[in-house]
């Protein structure tokens, strides 16, 4: 297995936690918040290894690596939200979701 192929498996592990994570915090589930935190560990971790990653790339793509690592760090602070039970957690989820996909179309 490939590294490339492993980091792509991570982050699909990493979005599928995110997501049991937020519909189990909907139906009122006690360990969601720790099923989206991993998932959102997993998410950030791999931002993290884009930017490195990314260092000899060209200056968009840099760019594009440190909005991206920016954004995950919306998943932290929604995982924070859900454990001191705010219902704020729902609004970092969708900046997240809102800016992932606006980078999802401009990176190459």
């Amino acid at each position: 297995m490939t590294q490339e192929l492993q980091i792509k498996s991570l982050f699909i592990g990493g979005g599928i936690l995110v997501i049991i994570g937020t519909v189990a915090k909907l139906f009122q589930f006690l360990p969601a918040p720790y099923i989206f935190s991993f998932g959102s560990a997993i998410l950030i971790f791999i931002q993290a290894k884009n930017v490195f990653n990314r260092s000899k790339t060209d200056k968009n793509q840099q760019r594009l690596a440190r909005i991206g690592l920016f954004n995950s760090l919306f998943l932290a602070l929604g995982a924070y939200l859900m454990f001191s039970s705010s219902n704020s957690w729902v609004v970092c989820i969708l900046i997240y979701s809102l800016t992932s996909l606006y980078l999802s179309f401009r990176e190459k």
